[in-house]
């Protein structure tokens, strides 16, 4: 019987994509008087190239970024505390987010996020969508120096929830990243189709799902 439901956030509770593609658009606007000859467009599809859809720590991307484009009447250093001070402001739930995760609540089921990045960035993504008061705990990858698909990472959020992995249901948009992760943990998994497409070869998720009212009738909830 499952008492746990843990949560990807990125792509799964947050639509990242919409959300970075935002972000760093008004991060141009905003200073573009230091950003001299080059356009939105280049400096957004730059990012995004460089950012790998969210692979690349953006302690990295920056430099590249300024690097590449020219850019010298900024740094690298500042451009990254603007992000981390004003991207999280962009996220943006899933639709039914917080509704799935009410409703789990109510039911009496202990919740999570496991996602891998920046711990500020993340850890203020949470706050500022208002779902910190439904979840028992949050791993975020740079504070528990590790990083999905490690089974450890799993392994420590079943062991902080106080709930035996096999039954814990973790849903996530990775196949490689998320699902595999848990699955080799013993949790049950639903892979929540979003940007990433499922692998040809890759043995089928536990359940695949497509919208996140999805999660509940899993967990026995009409």
């Amino acid at each position: 019987m499952l008492k746990a439901v843990i949560f990807d956030l990125d792509e799964t509770l947050l639509t990242r994509t919409e959300a970075i593609r935002a972000f760093i658009a008004d991060q141009y606007e905003r200073h573009r008087a230091d950003l001299p000859g080059l356009s939105h467009e280049t400096y957004v599809s730059r990012f995004l190239e460089i950012e790998q859809n969210g692979v690349i720590n953006k302690r990295l991307v920056y430099p590249a970024l300024v690097e590449q484009l020219g850019i010298t009447q900024i740094s690298a250093a500042a451009l990254l505390a603007d992000y981390e001070a004003i991207y999280p402001d962009f996220a943006t739930l899933t639709a039914g987010a917080r509704d799935v995760l009410t409703i789990l609540s109510q039911h009496g089921f202990k919740l999570a996020i496991i996602s891998n990045g920046n711990t500020v960035v993340q850890q203020r993504k949470i706050d500022a969508i208002g779902i910190r008061p439904l979840l028992q705990t949050v791993l975020v990858s740079e504070t528990e120096g590790l990083r999905k698909p490690d089974p450890l990472i799993f392994l420590r959020a079943a062991e902080r929830l106080g709930v035996p992995a096999a039954e814990c249901l973790f849903v996530g948009d990775n196949p490689e990243v998320d699902i595999i992760g848990a699955d080799a943990v013993g949790m049950q998994t639903a892979f929540f189709v979003s940007s990433t497409p499922w692998p040809e070869g890759l043995a089928l998720p536990g359940h695949r799902i497509t919208a996140l009212t999805e999660v509940l009738p899993l967990c026995g909830i009409s």
